[in-house]
């Protein structure tokens, strides 16, 4: 019983932990305060986790295996050591995780389940008990149909199966579940079960979130136990915790491969070490896609072939782990594969190297890099150097694939899905930073809000397919017409905002009015069906006419809603001296 208990207790705290490192990853950078609160509590949380990890609170690692009645693959479980300090972490981190599932939809409540194999259940590590089951039978079927195809559960549809994880409540039968799943080397370890008061609440891109923070809780589990199995020191394995914690998926990518450089720098010598990545190409057949690989990062000896460069993924010493999906050790690559180039053949023989080792990258199960090592003289890397440079591909694989991720979820978050453009919540938000940013410089700023003259007439006789397509023409016109320092917007259904930054609107009217022009001589035309539309604008500026957001928009509102008046197809100024043009 005891160590089960400390499982829990440290199940708690890791998992905990693991959703507030993911949390702060997508806070947006506008929301500083709560960005800068969470840089404290991780950095309190990282200190504490790593001390029970070099006081080797982590333990011996065993996997226990269970099975359903219907065979199914066992899931492998993390049985740790821990002790008491646990439990204030565990105490000071949830209800900060439980807030943050609020915070996605005012509407959700969150519990977090990890399995017991001993008693082959689901037990509830986080949530409260009022409002969820304290344990589900890992031998529901019919859960498991729920939790491992994320799919939506219904109260209305399925009474019984939402009785066995709610109860203590009345239901109206609108109710909705989310299950997210926590997996551990591809086995089932636990899941986040997620309910929404009606299912109308829960949007697509909400899902996604809520799949991500299941999914990072499997990539931190994954992470520590391979540190756990590897046979490193104590020092060590909290030095590679702490950097895969500190890696920022909001940053450059290109911060990533600097702290792996770091953490490469410390557990070997080498006179080079060459990080490279294949380049996807998707106007290649599929086939031929990853045939370049390129060089990201490097170290040490310098030569041509430096960060940016790119050569042939086939027949390169290079590229021979992308190829084969393995590592190479040799204290002599020329002598160990005759038939292949360092790089290119075209390149020089400057330098002479000899002994040589290398790990693929992984990334989702297959080998899309390589981080190579190598030494002028014959001294040879060693096995154990081999797989310590193995577990580091995995480590670098794991961040560059969440980086990936972040950005896919970044980009859904704060974009309209049908016209690229910024969304309405996101665009306010970059409203209010970019105010504060002309008030401390002492910069104007020009306000467009732009509305399609009659578009309802597109929808309605031509379809919304058609529609759409209009929509997303015009937000290309947009782009292609302002700086990649202004801010452009979908405000609405067929409303756009733009803010044209460092400027008036009288040195704006020239861009506002190119727009108006382009959309009306565009040949709109899909599916053989032609025909034109034009649009109306309006425009305020900041801080002649006010410095108060809201008001900058109704005014440049009023002004777009003036030219519609005159038969749209223009551009008006906000006149203060005329309340509304």
């Amino acid at each position: 019983m005891s160590s089960m208990h400390s499982l829990q207790s440290f199940t708690k705290a890791l998992t905990a932990f693991c959703f507030i490192v993911f949390i702060y990853f997508f806070i947006p950078e506008s929301f500083s305060k709560t960005s800068v609160l969470l840089q404290y509590i991780i950095i309190v949380a990282t200190v504490l986790i790593l001390m029970l990890y070099h006081n080797k609170v982590l333990g011996e690692l065993s996997l226990t295996e269970s099975s359903s009645q219907n065979q199914e693959a066992s899931a492998d479980i993390l049985t740790i050591e821990s002790n008491s300090s646990t439990k204030d972490l565990y105490k000071s981190l949830t209800s900060l995780v439980i807030a943050t599932t609020k915070s996605i939809n005012p509407n959700c409540k969150s519990a977090i389940y990890i399995i017991d194999p001993s008693k082959h259940i689901f037990t509830l590590q986080a949530g409260k008990a009022s409002e969820f089951a304290d344990s589900i039978s890992a031998g529901n079927d019919e859960i498991k149909k729920y939790i491992i195809g994320k799919k939506k559960l219904h109260q209305k549809e399925y009474p019984d199966i939402w009785a066995d994880l709610f109860f203590g409540q009345n239901w109206r039968g609108s109710e909705c579940a989310i299950f997210s799943p926590i997996n551990l080397r591809g086995n089932l370890a636990g899941f986040i079960l997620t309910s929404i008061d009606h299912f109308t609440d829960a949007t697509d891109k909400e899902m996604e979130v809520l799949d991500k923070m299941g999914d990072f809780i499997s990539f931190g589990l994954e992470n520590l136990d391979s540190l756990d199995k590897h046979i490193l020191g104590e020092e060590s394995k909290s030095f590679i915790l702490e950097i895969l914690f500190n890696l920022d998926f909001k940053s450059d990518s290109q911060n990533i491969f600097n702290q792996i450089k770091y953490l490469i720098r410390t557990f070997f010598q080498y006179d080079r070490v060459t990080i490279s990545i294949r380049k996807e190409t998707e106007n290649r057949r599929k086939h031929d896609k990853g045939i370049i690989s390129i060089i990201r990062l490097t170290d040490g000896e310098k030569d041509e072939f430096i960060e940016g460069a790119e050569f042939p993924t086939n027949g390169s010493l290079h590229g021979l782990p992308v190829i084969n999906g393995t590592s190479l050790l040799t204290a002599n690559w020329k002598t160990s594969y005759p038939n292949i180039v360092r790089f290119k053949s075209t390149e020089s023989e400057n330098q002479n190297y000899r002994s040589v080792m290398a790990s693929p990258v992984i990334i989702e199960g297959e080998s899309r890099g390589s981080i190579v090592l190598e030494r002028l003289s014959e001294r040879p890397f060693t096995n154990s150097e081999l797989k310590d440079l193995e577990l580091i591909g995995q480590v670098l694989g794991s961040a560059l694939h969440w980086r990936y991720e972040y950005k896919k979820i970044h980009t859904n978050a704060t974009h309209d899905g049908l016209s690229g453009l910024l969304n309405h919540q996101t665009f306010k938000e970059r409203f209010n930073d970019e105010i504060q940013r002309a008030a401390r410089f002492q910069q104007k700023m020009a306000v467009m809000m732009f509305d399609l003259d009659k578009f309802k007439k597109v929808n309605d006789t031509l379809g919304h397919q058609y529609g759409d397509y209009v929509i997303q023409t015009v937000a290309k016109i947009m782009i292609d017409n302002v700086r990649a320092v202004d801010v452009v917007a979908r405000y609405g259904g067929e409303e756009f905002a733009i803010i044209l930054i460092n400027t008036t609107a009288a040195m704006s009217n020239m861009v506002a009015q190119r727009i108006v022009d382009n959309i009306a001589e565009y040949e709109f035309s899909m599916d053989s069906i032609d025909t034109k539309l034009t649009i109306s604008g309006g425009m305020s500026e900041y801080p002649t006419h006010t410095e108060d957001i809201k008001e900058l928009i109704e005014f440049a509102d009023q002004a777009m809603y003036a030219t519609k008046q005159r038969g749209g197809n223009g551009i008006t100024i906000h006149d203060s001296t005329n309340k509304n043009d």
